[in-house]
C-alpha cells in the first residue's frame, strides 16, 4: 500500500467518522427547551485594589 493511497484511505475514514457524528448530531438534536430569561443574579462589586509600586533602594 503506497503512501498516497494510506493518506486517502485515513482522510476518507476521518470524514467517515464526522459525517456520522454529524447525523447523529442531526437525529439527536439539542433540547427544545425555552432558553433562560436573563439572570437575577448580581455579580459582586469588589474594590479596585491599589498596587504601590515599591522602591528597590532608590
Amino acid at each position: 500500500m503506497n503512501t498516497g493511497l494510506r493518506i486517502a484511505a485515513f482522510v476518507a475514514a476521518v470524514a467517515a467518522v464526522f459525517a456520522i457524528a454529524f447525523g447523529v448530531g442531526r437525529v439527536a438534536g439539542p433540547d427544545q427547551e425555552p432558553a433562560p430569561g436573563p439572570s437575577t443574579h448580581q455579580p459582586a462589586t469588589h474594590q479596585p485594589s491599589v498596587h504601590q509600586e515599591e522602591s528597590h533602594g532608590q
